[in-house]
């Protein structure tokens, strides 16, 4: 299992779906890519912020991720599933799906779950991404190229 810790995270907002997303989905409202860093790899997630064309504030949308600052990808999952419940739908959608891309090289656990007792979100096997766009991040041939993300985004948010 890759020890590694998270060393980045960033999280990106775009007006509308963004150009290099090349995807049958409806564009319109608030969009959210999330960039993880962890050792040698880099993982995406991508999630709609908000569906109408209400301004976002990126750093108080995003604060939730301090809590997987440094943290392994292991830990980050137990984060996941420990405060998951304080976050809203598409934050826990985000995340999950920025970690699966770091579980398929680092052998992390196939399920995890996020919601109430009610309502479970279980990730399948597959990279969430992939259906809508974002191709498994962790492998050599893909990765975004970040002139694309910082030339549509309008807004940006670190966590070193």
């Amino acid at each position: 299992m890759n020890n590694s810790r998270l060393s980045r995270i960033e999280l990106f907002a775009f007006h509308t779906r963004p150009s290099f997303l090349h995807s049958p989905e409806p564009s319109g409202g608030w969009y959210g890519i999330l960039k993880l860093t962890c050792g040698g790899q880099i993982s995406y997630g991508e999630c709609i912020l908000c569906a109408d064309d209400n301004a976002v504030d990126l750093v108080k949308w995003g604060s939730y991720l301090r809590h997987i600052r440094s943290c392994t990808a292991q830990e980050a999952f137990g984060l996941l599933q420990l405060h998951g419940q304080e976050w809203a739908p598409n934050q826990r959608a985000l995340l999950l799906s920025a970690l699966a891309g770091l579980r398929q090289t680092s052998k992390l656990p196939a399920e995890i779950t996020s919601g109430s007792s009610r309502k479970e979100h279980r990730s399948s096997a597959v990279h969430p991404g992939t259906e809508r766009g974002l191709q498994p991040t962790n492998q050599a041939e893909f990765a975004l190229d970040p002139s694309l993300l910082f030339d549509e985004a309008v807004s940006y948010y670190s966590l070193l």
